[in-house]
C-alpha cells in the first residue's frame, strides 16, 4: 500500500487541475453578472420612458375632448349673457367665462408643449432601446460562452471531484485538514523537492533534512521557510495515476 503522502500528492495534482479549470472560466461569471445588471438598468430606463410616453399620449387623447367640452361650455355661457336680468348676473357669467377660457388655453398650451415632449421622448426611447438591444446581445454572447465552457468542463469536473473524494477517504482527517489549511495561503500546498530546494519558495533544504525526507516517506515534512508540504520526488505523480490508485 502506498504511503499517505502519495495519496496526498495525487490530491494535490487533482487540485492543480481543478484550479486550472476554474482559471479557464476566469472572470466570465462576473462579466455575466455585470452584463445582467446592465440589461436590467437599460430595461428599467426603457420601461420608464415608455410609461411617460403612454401618459402623454393618454393626456393628448383626453385633452382634445376636454378642450371641446370647455369650448362648448364657454359658448353656452356666452349665450347666457344675452339672457341675464341684471349686471350682477352678467359679471358672474363673465368671470366664469374667463375661468373656462383660461383653463381651455392652459390645456391647449399643454397640448402644444406635449408635441415637443413626445418627439423628444420618442427619440430618447429609440436610443434606449438600441442600448438595451446591445446590452442583451452582449449578455447572450457571454452566457453562451460560459455555457459552452461549463459544458466542456462539467464532465471532467465531476470526475476529478469523485476521484478527490475517494482519495480523501484514504487519508487521516487531520492530515487532509492541514493540507487544506496550507492551501488557504499557498494553492500549491504540496510541492516536490527539486535540486535540494523547496520548489514552492526555492529555499534550500539542509542535507540532513533531505536525507530524512527521502528515507521516511511515511512521514510528513514541511518547508521550514514557506510551510508547504514537501514531496520527496522531483515531480509529483501524473494525473493518469489517480484511476489506478483508487482502484
Amino acid at each position: 500500500m502506498k504511503p499517505a503522502l502519495y495519496y496526498l500528492a495525487l490530491i494535490a495534482v487533482i487540485d492543480r487541475r481543478l484550479d486550472e479549470l476554474h482559471e479557464d472560466v476566469g472572470e466570465l461569471p462576473e462579466q455575466v453578472h455585470r452584463a445582467r445588471l446592465a440589461v436590467e438598468h437599460h430595461q428599467a430606463l426603457v420601461t420608464e420612458t415608455r410609461s411617460i410616453i403612454e401618459e402623454i399620449r393618454a393626456f393628448r387623447a383626453r385633452a382634445h375632448v376636454t378642450i371641446q367640452e370647455l369650448r362648448d361650455r364657454e359658448q353656452r355661457l356666452s349665450e347666457q349673457q344675452f339672457r341675464v336680468r341684471n349686471n350682477r348676473e352678467f359679471d358672474a357669467l363673465t368671470r366664469e367665462i374667463q375661468t373656462v377660457r383660461a383653463e381651455r388655453e392652459r390645456v391647449e398650451q399643454e397640448l402644444r408643449n406635449s408635441v415637443t415632449k413626445l418627439e423628444n421622448l420618442e427619440a430618447i426611447l429609440q436610443r434606449q432601446e438600441e442600448e438595451l438591444a446591445r446590452a442583451q446581445q452582449e449578455l447572450a454572447e457571454l452566457e453562451h460562452a460560459l455555457q459552452l465552457l461549463s459544458s466542456d468542463q462539467n464532465e471532467e469536473l465531476m470526475q476529478l471531484q469523485q476521484w478527490r473524494q475517494r482519495l480523501s477517504e484514504k487519508l487521516r482527517g487531520e492530515l487532509l485538514a492541514e493540507y487544506e489549511r496550507i492551501r488557504t495561503f499557498h494553492p500549491d500546498a504540496l510541492v516536490p523537492v527539486r535540486r535540494e530546494s523547496c520548489s514552492g519558495c526555492y529555499n534550500r533544504i539542509t542535507p540532513q533534512r533531505l536525507v530524512e525526507i527521502r528515507m521516511h516517506r511515511d512521514r510528513i515534512f514541511r518547508c521550514e521557510h514557506c510551510g508547504r508540504i514537501l514531496y520527496p520526488e522531483e515531480r509529483l505523480p501524473e494525473l493518469e495515476e489517480v484511476a489506478e490508485a483508487i482502484a
